[in-house]
């Protein structure tokens, strides 16, 4: 008997694994005051692994090299005793010259940092070691496909193997988006992959920086819904994937403004640095006390991939073009398929080999 052919579609539906993320309340807050502020601009603070040194770049200053229409400059201040920020310094001869010039990351012993490559035209980044009481000419570190473009940011992991872009490339959703390089056990580095569209829009990404445990990712955007200008978000990876993001959360009125908000690190979960234009014109340095709240569930994204499901199922079921639907229904809290999805799978397998089926198609949601 000849057997019928028909088209089904298939739709797995995956329970979602309830993610929970960690709620952090941000005290008022303030800026770090004239010894650091100016009426010059001043963003990408940086706070080295000891707690008494802070980096950070200035703009618009005719202290910098090349003078207040050059690029940024690397600028430095130390704390005293009673943890109070020191009047601050352009004291790198090797670091600044009439380009922009900014640190994006700093070695736990405070012996190397990393730094935006503005001393060759080879793409990449830069590197300088503390060596006899001074820090040593930048040497580059290639990373391939990234180009010496103006509107390039990075930021160093303190692991020193991941890398995040900023930046616009072909594949970009719109402006600058971020991207991710990851450094393999030979000291290569991958090509930037972009981050996806959930953390990634039509309008720029910027200052990304992730988070010690290597989890949650602090960015800047105008793309996402905010207060005004760039807001500064927060998302959390999802198994270890860089592609899979929950969807970013805006850290509210007591850190975004109507203006431009962005360039924001933390450190020990305790206090926190970002730069924002909201008094002046030019931005200046802010910091804020971080406590803990509750884990809480990331109901949005369950919502999200709930309501996204369910509107799935009723397109499939308004269409007039399959014969036939089957639902493979099973939770997955890991990598490994259940029993009955394995059987589920087999059974359709030998369907399609049999001519039973002509089409399949296969919609995967998780969260």
């Amino acid at each position: 008997m000849e057997l019928t052919k028909r088209l089904l579609r298939i739709l797995f539906v995956v329970a979602p694994c309830l993610v929970h993320a960690q709620e952090f309340q941000f005290s008022e807050p303030v800026p770090l005051g004239s010894s650091i502020n100016s009426e010059s601009e001043e963003v990408s603070a940086l706070l080295a692994p000891d707690g008494k040194t802070l980096y950070f770049v200035r703009a618009f200053d005719s202290r910098n090299k090349g003078g207040i229409g050059a690029g940024m400059d690397i600028w430095t201040s130390k704390r005293d005793g009673k943890g109070r920020y020191l009047a601050a310094r352009n004291e790198f001869k090797h670091w600044n010259n009439k380009f922009n010039n900014s640190v994006i990351g700093i070695r736990k012993d405070n012996q190397a940092v990393y730094l935006l490559n503005s001393y060759s035209n080879k793409p990449g980044i830069a590197f300088s070691k503390y060596l006899n009481g001074e820090w040593t000419s930048p040497e580059l570190i290639p990373i391939p496909g990234i180009q010496q473009l103006n509107l390039v940011g990075f930021h160093m992991h303190s692991s020193f193997s991941i890398l995040l872009i900023s930046i616009e490339r072909p594949d970009s959703q719109g402006k600058e988006d971020l991207y991710v390089s990851v450094k393999d056990s030979l000291e290569h580095w991958s090509e930037p992959l972009n981050l996806g569209s959930t953390i990634n829009t039509p309008g720029f990404e910027i200052s990304p920086f992730l988070s010690e445990d290597g989890k949650r990712l602090y960015f800047a955007s105008d793309g996402h819904q905010g207060y005004g200008d760039a807001d500064i978000f927060v998302a959390e990876r999802l198994y270890n994937n860089w592609t899979l993001w929950t969807r970013p959360k805006n850290l509210g009125p007591q850190i975004n403004s109507e203006k431009f908000d962005a360039y924001f690190s933390m450190y020990g979960d305790t206090v926190c640095y970002f730069s924002s234009n909201q008094a002046s014109n030019f931005s200046d340095i802010y910091t804020s006390r971080v406590s803990q709240g509750k884990r809480t569930l990331l109901r949005d994204s369950v919502n999200k991939i709930v309501n996204d499901t369910k509107k799935l199922l009723s397109d499939l079921k308004s269409s007039d073009e399959p014969d036939g639907f089957q639902y493979v229904m099973s939770p997955l809290n890991s990598v490994v398929l259940s029993s009955l999805m394995q059987t589920q799978i087999r059974k359709l397998v030998t369907q399609y080999q049999t001519g039973q089926i002509r089409s399949v198609e296969l919609i995967c949601y998780r969260l």
